[in-house]
């Protein structure tokens, strides 16, 4: 770019402050702020920061120095034996990186254009990387424009880098050459390098930020009902649970502190970010999440409470809906339906996530107790001073025998054994002193019957509890269900980016068939959940999987012959991608014989590029 004033009207700014009529208006303002600071005017060269402090400054933006180093490098080689240099900088102005035309650059070495080299408009006035700075917006600055007359032996054209996540300034890109020398698209090609550093920066982030998902479907196994937020190593957010806001703003007192961050807490390490969070949230479970040994981020947990709280019911599923998930849900959700429409005390086990949850509250919003409150009440955690306070007191379980509803038992074997003997006699109180239809539901994913007969669980509580019993299958036993059920979660769980339900590639819907789930229906809820988080186009193949799908089948633990078939003829397809003649040959069966296993288990035939 052109000067758009002559060394005249530099001069008369200076000396008079006649502001010339051909002057940008970027510059002007530029120079308006620096004719305050009388220390500069004089300056041949920009202050310089000491060694020590250069080599802090590029440790506290490793990431910043990381993301650029692929830009750097091919634009500096572009620009060798050009007459121009490429600089990195700081959010302050300090130049961390330089490459590009070596005479150029020993010739910058004399105004402190280099390394070390602090280039702010408080250091050295109008300047493009420090008014690029100023302004958060691409600058160039050619000749005279400078204000420092030493300076204005340069052109410069700066853009600044911004956190692609949070829009923080980060610091700017430069390149530099001889005033006299033809700039042509220099400030085009910087702001096209700013781009290509901000994206590696989002790519990284992303890669990093699906890693730390894949621990959290690894960690939040056991904290069902929890109030989880995941923040990445610079304490941006990466995932929430659904009602982490809300119990957050009782755990902060609605300040929200935990996305207002000092900045020493954002520098990187997860370790100090931990530290930082204990500081501010001492009720909070703070956890560093790693990856072999690479610390990735930080998991805040805030524990549900003994008693969780909830209004009239309104399931995001109903149980129609549970029932036309699979074939063997029908039936189940029908008896379970009777029983509570005659209010009869039902026990519904499974396995850790398999539904039994969202089960109970569809049946509250389908039976007669609808509308009403949904008390759910987590046995582990209750104590016999909470329960006699209730009682006394008139606490949520008495209101809730006086008003309707549903009590929602978990894992009552996990109540010490005094809470047992007390809450046994709770119910019997509840029963008899209900104003209003009370429905009791029971929650555990182990057989409370031979809890009982292992001494585990009073038999009395037993018995008050488990008037019915039913069952829901693990996912393993679902398989057919499978396709349709990751559909509806997909759906459930878009992608967050464009809002468009995920789908899949026939290997990845492969391998997804083929893995044993043995989170049920929660690890795959999770799963949707995350993907949706970090699929960049909503279509899902092999490699955004997380590796524990993707890993050779190992020795399977399916109940029937029937199940290990089919597990072991979708791992051959899904391993051999998708060929065919391949697949038959790792099984040791024709090719005809394999299509009839393949439609006879329902196991889609992927098409080949």
């Amino acid at each position: 770019m052109p000067e758009s004033i002559q060394k005249e009207d530099w001069e008369r700014f200076r000396a008079l402050g006649s502001v010339p009529p051909s002057i940008r208006e970027v510059v002007l303002r530029s120079w308006v702020r620096s004719r305050g600071r009388k220390e500069i005017e004089t300056l041949k060269r920009a202050p310089s920061v000491a060694q020590d402090e250069l080599r802090a400054i590029r440790s506290r933006n490793q990431r910043l120095r990381s993301a650029a180093q692929t830009a750097i490098r091919r634009a500096g080689y572009m620009l060798n034996d050009a007459g121009m240099m490429l600089l990195l900088c700081d959010r302050s102005g300090v130049v961390m990186e330089a490459e590009g035309d070596a005479r150029i650059l020993s010739r910058g070495q004399e105004n402190h254009l280099h390394p070390g080299g602090h280039w702010n408009e408080d250091t050295i006035g109008t300047n493009a990387i420090g008014t690029a700075l100023h302004l958060v917006k691409p600058v160039t600055i050619s000749g005279v424009e400078h204000f420092c007359e030493a300076i204005q032996r340069w052109s410069c054209a700066a853009a600044p880098i911004k956190d692609p996540f949070s829009g923080e300034l980060l610091g700017a890109i430069d390149i530099s050459g001889p005033s006299e020398q033809s700039f042509g698209q220099v400030a085009a090609f910087s702001v096209t390098l700013a781009m290509q550093i901000e994206e590696a920066m989002r790519n990284a982030g992303l890669q990093e930020h699906r890693r730390l998902v894949e621990r959290l479907l690894a960690e939040r196994r056991d904290r069902s009902g929890d109030a989880i937020m995941v923040l990445d190593r610079f304490g941006q957010p990466v995932w929430s649970s659904a009602g982490f806001d809300a119990a957050a703003g009782r755990a902060w007192d609605g300040e929200g502190r935990a996305l207002h961050l000092p900045a020493d807490a954002r520098d990187g390490d997860p370790g100090h970010l931990a530290a930082r969070l204990r500081q501010v949230l001492p009720h909070a479970d703070v956890d560093v999440l790693a990856d072999r040994g690479d610390m990735l981020g930080v998991m805040l947990t805030l524990p549900r409470p003994g008693l969780r709280r909830r209004g009239p019911a309104d399931p995001a599923v109903d149980l129609a809906q549970i029932a036309q998930s699979g074939a063997c849900l029908g039936p189940i959700c029908a008896a379970a339906a009777k029983y509570v429409e005659g209010n009869v005390p039902l026990l519904i086990e499974g396995p850790v996530g398999a539904g039994k949850e969202t089960l109970a509250r569809a049946l509250h919003g389908a039976g007669p107790q609808a509308g009403q409150r949904f008390e759910f009440v987590d046995c582990s955690l209750l104590d016999p001073d909470a329960l006699r306070d209730d009682l006394v007191d008139a606490g949520a379980l008495t209101r809730l025998a006086e008003s309707g509803g549903t009590l929602c038992l978990d894992e009552p074997a996990q109540a010490p054994p005094p809470v047992q003997a007390l809450l046994a006699q709770v119910l019997a109180h509840l029963r008899r002193a209900a104003t209003a239809p009370l429905q009791i539901l029971s929650l555990s994913s182990a057989g409370l019957a031979e809890r009982m007969a292992q001494g585990e669980l009073r038999s009395d509580l037993y018995f008050r509890l488990a008037a019915a019993t039913l069952r829901l299958p693990a996912l393993a036993e679902r398989r057919d269900d499978l396709p349709a059920l990751i559909r509806r979660f997909a759906a459930a769980y878009p992608q967050q980016r464009h809002g468009r339900a995920l789908r899949f590639t026939p290997a990845a819907m492969l391998h997804l068939q083929a893995h044993d789930w043995p989170g049920n229906l929660r690890e795959l809820r999770n799963l949707m959940e995350s993907l949706g988080a970090t699929s960049l186009s909503g279509l899902v193949d092999v490699a955004d999987l997380p590796r524990h799908l993707t890993r050779p089948a190992g020795p399977r633990a399916e109940s029937t012959l029937r199940d290990r078939e089919r597990a072991e003829i979708a791992a051959a397809v899904a391993e051999a991608g998708g060929n065919m003649t391949e697949v038959a040959r790792r099984l040791g069966i024709a090719r005809s014989t394999l299509y009839l296993k393949l439609d006879q288990y329902g196991i889609p035939r992927p098409r080949r590029d």
